[in-house]
This record gives C-alpha cells, sequence and structure tokens, in this order.
C-alpha cells in the first residue's frame, strides 16, 4: 500500500436478496495503490462494486466516500463525487467513433456540457484532454474506427478511457481484462499500474496471477463475507484461502 490515508470505507456493510445474503458484514477499508477484491464465482464481488456505485442500496451498513456517506445516493451523484467504474460487459456506445465516446465522457464533466447548440469543438480543451486519454489507453490510432468494430480486448482498454475521462479520484475496474489474450491483458495490466499513481484503484479479477502482480493488497471473498486480507505475500500463502480456491480457478 503506498499510503495509509483511507479514501473509500465500508462499516458492517450487508445485502440481502430475499434469503441470500450475497454481501455479508463487510468492512472495507480502501486507500492508495491497486485494491483487488477475488473470490470464488458467487463469492458477492459484482454485488460489493454495485453497492459501492450506487447500482444497489445496502439492506444494512453504510458506505463513506471521501468522509462523505454514500449509501444512498444514486449513481451519478456517486460518479460526479469522483468514483469512476468500467463495467464487466462494456459500456460503450457501439456505433459511435472511438474519439466520440471518450470525447462524451469527457464533455459530460464540463460546465458548459448540457449546451447542446454549442460545438464541442469551441469547449475549451475537450480536443485535447480527448487526445490525451485515446493516447493513454493505446487507441489514437483508432479514435476514427467506430467502437463497435473494435476488437474485445481494445473495447475493455475504451471502457477504461470512458472511466478516465471524467476525471475520477478513484476507479473501479471489474474483471477488465475478461476475454483478452495474453498481449492485450499485459496493457491493460501496465495501464492499471500507471493509473493507480494516481488515484486509488479497487479491481475485481479472476486471472489470481494478475491479481498477484499488480496489487498492493488483496480482500478475499467468500460466500459474502471477507475470508482474508493482505499483501499478495500473505494470500498466496494463505491455508484459508488455498482450501476456498480449491477448484476455484
Amino acid at each position: 500500500m503506498q499510503s495509509h490515508e483511507v479514501v473509500l470505507y465500508t462499516e458492517s456493510l450487508s445485502k440481502n436478496f430475499g434469503a441470500l445474503r450475497a454481501v455479508d458484514n463487510v468492512n472495507l477499508k480502501v486507500g492508495a495503490g491497486v485494491h483487488s477484491i477475488i473470490g470464488p464465482n458467487g463469492a458477492g464481488k459484482t454485488t460489493l462494486f454495485n453497492l459501492l456505485t450506487g447500482f444497489l442500496k445496502p439492506t444494512t451498513g453504510d458506505i463513506f466516500y471521501l468522509g462523505k456517506k454514500i449509501a444512498n445516493l444514486p449513481p451519478y451523484e456517486i460518479s460526479q463525487l469522483g468514483m469512476s467504474r468500467s463495467f464487466q460487459i462494456t459500456s460503450i456506445f457501439p456505433d459511435l467513433t472511438v474519439y466520440e465516446n471518450v470525447r462524451i465522457a469527457v464533455q459530460s464533466r464540463l460546465k458548459a456540457s448540457y449546451n447542446f447548440l454549442r460545438s464541442f469543438k469551441k469547449l475549451k480543451g475537450v480536443d485535447s484532454k480527448t487526445k490525451e486519454i485515446l493516447g493513454r489507453v493505446g487507441l489514437s490510432d483508432a479514435a476514427d474506427s467506430l467502437a463497435k468494430n473494435l476488437s474485445y480486448g481494445l473495447q475493455r482498454g475504451l471502457d477504461i478511457g470512458i472511466s478516465l475521462a471524467t476525471d475520477p479520484k478513484m476507479i473501479l475496474l471489474d474483471e477488465p481484462t475478461s476475454g483478452m489474450d495474453k498481449k492485450d491483458s499485459q496493457k491493460v495490466i501496465q495501464l492499471i499500474s500507471d493509473i493507480s499513481k494516481e488515484m486509488p484503484v479497487i479491481l475485481i479479477e479472476h486471472n489470481i496471477d494478475i491479481v498477484l502482480s499488480v496489487s498492493d493488497l488483496v480482500t478475499v471473498l467468500y460466500m459474502g463475507r471477507i475470508l482474508a486480507e493482505g499483501s499478495p505475500s500473505e494470500i498466496r500463502k494463505s491455508e484459508k484461502v488455498q482450501q476456498a480456491y480449491l477448484g476455484g480457478y
């Protein structure tokens, strides 16, 4: 962990779906660097992400981000506070160009963004910021391509670019390397590492090798509860984690 300053934390956070408790009394603290959340299928990882970002409301417990209670805020208000998220399924606009996808996200953070009669080219800094982000995620050469024509790996990169375009103070990535080949995965791992030097990253990732290579802190969920938490080396040695993952990966 690069810093002990806590940016986001939860208090006894739980979520029930009928008789099923998908997230069970989770106390999570997130500071700088990459904080990975792992666990077998059905452990509650995506449900936890949906709670943190306002897509689900807690059954009990609370969530604090930058010192503010956010548990009952809608997703757009949480986003405006500086928490950005990429989804397990990409959330791009398939029939717009790569450039337009990122530019819309950049423009969404401007006070003038709802002046639809004003040309985006006249909005200060939109073009340069859009090009800068495309460069960061390796999509400068694909700027004029329709998003739907990108390979799946590049679509995942575009999804991360859209998240970065909203000027986040924290970014949550839900399986960003899912479906990627090794080459594209390595690019995304490097991008995550670079981003984490600027802001906290919370990562859900099924590939345990990626998690152990890029993380500062790892939280292991099992049946909705925190089973273990520690550095990658501590998690690698944990007998509890090894038992939970027998056949899990």
